[in-house]
């Protein structure tokens, strides 16, 4: 028995090829088309709203020539100081503060010549801390306090 070995072109092979590549690939065509509808309906309000307050706390910091050479920050807020860990939006505004002046560390208490304020609930007047006078209001709810020197 003699079997003929019949040659396939190299083009068929390529195009066979290709074209599994194609059909494999096109079970992801609907990923392409989903992305742009998925970004439309994506609420970025949380982000927007810590990104804008660590950009307002960064820039108010900024212009205090003495408050990084501190090293330690105090913070404050409407929430009782034992229990700023306990609730989700003490704890956010805690951290925004810590992230917004890097490379000074927040201290949950009020040792410090510098506080920031972070009040959750608009206050009509600010409860400024015992000893210590508003140095600069950042926004309706974060302030930044300094010590009344004696």
């Amino acid at each position: 028995m003699i079997f003929k070995l019949h040659k396939i072109p190299d083009r068929f092979i390529f195009r066979v090829i290709f074209l599994l590549i194609i059909l494999w690939n096109l079970k992801y065509l609907f990923l392409l088309v989903q992305i742009p509808f998925t970004m439309l309906f994506v609420d970025y309000t949380g982000q927007n709203i810590f990104y804008s307050q660590v950009k307002d706390i960064k820039t108010a910091v900024k212009n205090i020539e003495d408050f990084q050479d501190e090293g330690k920050i105090g913070f404050v807020s409407d929430t009782a100081q034992n229990s700023v860990f306990d609730l989700e939006p003490s704890i956010r505004n805690f951290y925004i503060a810590q992230y917004a002046i890097v490379p000074s560390v927040l201290k949950n208490d009020k040792l410090e010549n510098y506080l920031i304020g972070a009040y959750e609930n608009k206050p009509e007047k600010v409860e400024i801390p015992e000893g210590f006078r508003m140095y600069k209001k950042i926004n309706d709810k974060t302030y930044i306090f300094k010590r009344i020197e004696e």
